[in-house]
C-alpha cells in the first residue's frame, strides 16, 4: 500500500512536491496501489517513484519525468503521456490501451506483457526497449523509433508503423499480419520466422535483414529493398516483388509461387541447387529468365 504521508504530499501540487523531493533525494517516494484515476499530473517529477499496481487511467502525465519508474501492472488505459520521460521504467505488465504516448521516450524500458493496443505511438522511442510478447494491435506507431529493440513474440496486428525505425530490432516470432510498414527502417532487424500476411513493406529497407522462414504470404514488397537480405525458407507466396531489389538475397528453398516480379532489381545469391527448384513455378506456369533469374 502507499505511503500516506507521500500520497499527501502529492496532492498538495507540485510545487510542494517538488521541494520536498529535493530535500529528500534519498527517498523513494511509496506510491503502490494507488487510484489517481483522471487526475491532472501535467510536468510532475516522478523519477523513482513506486507506482505499482496504480489505478492511473485517463491520468495527464504529458511532460512528466516518470524515468526509472516503477510502473509494474499499472492500469494507464486512455492516459495522456505525450512528451512523457519513461526511460528506464519498468512497465511489465502495464495496461496502456489507446493511451497517447506521443512523443515519449522509452529508450530501456521494461515494457513485457504490455498492452499498447490503439495506442498513439507517432514519434515515439522505444530504442532498445524490452517489448516481448507485447500488444501492439492497431497502435499507431508512425514514426516510432524501435532501433535495437525486443520486439519477439509480439502481435502487431494492423498496426500503422510506416516510416517507422527497426535498425537491428528483434522481431523474432512477432506477428505482423496485415501491419502497415510501408517506407520503414528493418536494417538488419531480426525477422525470423515472423507470420506477416498481408503485410505492407512497400519501399521498405531491409537491406541485411534476417527474415528465414518468414511467413510473406501475399505480402506487399512493392519496392523494397532487399539486399543481401537471407529469405531461406521463407513463404512469399503471391507476394508482389515489383520494383524490389534483391541483390546478394538468399532465396534457398524459399515459396516463390504465383509471385509478382516484374521490374526487380535482381542479382540473387545462388547457394544451393534447390534454390533452382523453389523457382519452378510462378503464376502457375515456367517463370521467363527474362530478368536473368535462372541461367
Amino acid at each position: 500500500m502507499a505511503n500516506v504521508e507521500h500520497l499527501a504530499l502529492l496532492q498538495q501540487g507540485n510545487r510542494k512536491w517538488l521541494t520536498w523531493r529535493q530535500n529528500n533525494q534519498t527517498v523513494t517516494p511509496d506510491l503502490r496501489e494507488i487510484n489517481l484515476r483522471g487526475e491532472n499530473l501535467q510536468q510532475a517529477y516522478l523519477l523513482g517513484v513506486n507506482l505499482s499496481r496504480s489505478n492511473l487511467e485517463g491520468i495527464k502525465l504529458n511532460y512528466a519525468n516518470l524515468e526509472r519508474t516503477e510502473l509494474a501492472n499499472v492500469n494507464l488505459s486512455e492516459a495522456d503521456l505525450s512528451y512523457a520521460h519513461l526511460s528506464q521504467g519498468n512497465l511489465i505488465g502495464a495496461d496502456l490501451r489507446k493511451a497517447n504516448l506521443i512523443g515519449a521516450n522509452l529508450s530501456q524500458a521494461n515494457l513485457i506483457g504490455t498492452s499498447l493496443r490503439n495506442t498513439h505511438l507517432k514519434g515515439t522511442d522505444f530504442s532498445q526497449a524490452r517489448l516481448n510478447r507485447t500488444n501492439l494491435s492497431e497502435a499507431d506507431g508512425v514514426d516510432a523509433n524501435f532501433c535495437q529493440a525486443d520486439l519477439s513474440q509480439g502481435i502487431l496486428y494492423e498496426a500503422e508503423l510506416q516510416g517507422a525505425y527497426f535498425y537491428r530490432a528483434n522481431l523474432f516470432q512477432a506477428q505482423l499480419i496485415q501491419a502497415h510498414l510501408c517506407h520503414a527502417y528493418l536494417l538488419r532487424a531480426n525477422l525470423r520466422e515472423i507470420k506477416a500476411e498481408l503485410v505492407d513493406l512497400r519501399w521498405s529497407n531491409l537491406t541485411n535483414a534476417n527474415l528465414q522462414g518468414a511467413n510473406l504470404t501475399q505480402a506487399n514488397l512493392r519496392g523494397a529493398n532487399l539486399s543481401h537480405a537471407d529469405l531461406r525458407g521463407a513463404n512469399l507466396k503471391g507476394a508482389n516483388l515489383r520494383g524490389a531489389i534483391l541483390k546478394g538475397t538468399r532465396l534457398d528453398d524459399a515459396n516463390l509461387e504465383q509471385v509478382k516480379l516484374e521490374d526487380i532489381e535482381e542479382d540473387i545469391e545462388i547457394i544451393q541447387n534447390s534454390y533452382f527448384r523453389s523457382y519452378i513455378k510462378v503464376n502457375n506456369g515456367l517463370i521467363s529468365n527474362k530478368n536473368g533469374l535462372i541461367n
